[in-house]
């Protein structure tokens, strides 16, 4: 792993994070989370390039030439020797049941604590569960390489309320 985490700008990237904490419902979720892997590509010292919506499995290009993922959950480092379970694929109940290796590394983001931890793809990999709908993992705190821990996030202006302002001018 040659991304070098101290070139990252964690304030803004959690300030962006908090800054969409309205867009939280059903309708925005995914607009949501696409803001904020776009905020952390943005501030990742240009290492991070944001591939999430061109390519499958993956949420960036490194300029090192590794693929990386990333999750998001508030309270994603409660647990006392492992991460909180997150999804890795959504089939919606249509599960191929099949798991391919899309990314190199993981970012994991605990959004309530504004923490952040990194992970190799075999340490994913080693705690996935397939159900009909979903593949989910978590990651053993023995394979965490932790970044950054309880960041002051920057204030910036809430995300849903420009979103509201800016549909109703567009309407």
């Amino acid at each position: 792993m040659k991304v070098d985490f101290s070139l990252f700008n964690w304030k803004e990237i959690f300030g962006t994070v908090k800054a969409t904490d309205g867009l939280k419902r059903p309708q925005t979720r995914g607009l949501r989370t696409e803001i904020q892997e776009i905020a952390t590509a943005k501030h990742s010292g240009g290492q991070f390039t944001y591939v999430g919506m061109r390519e499958n499995g993956k949420d960036y290009s490194s300029s090192y030439g590794e693929s990386w993922e990333d999750k998001s959950i508030v309270g994603m480092f409660k647990g006392k020797t492992k991460t909180q379970q997150f999804i890795l694929k959504n089939y919606q109940g249509n599960n191929t049941g099949e798991l391919k290796k899309t990314f190199d590394y993981i970012l994991l983001k605990d959004t309530g604590s504004m923490s952040v931890a990194w992970a190799s793809w075999d340490a994913v990999n080693k705690n996935v569960e397939i159900t009909d709908a979903t593949i989910k993992s978590h990651v053993d705190y023995s394979d965490l390489t932790f970044i950054e821990s309880n960041v002051i996030p920057k204030e910036k202006e809430d995300f849903s309320k420009t979103l509201e302002f800016l549909i109703e001018e567009l309407v």
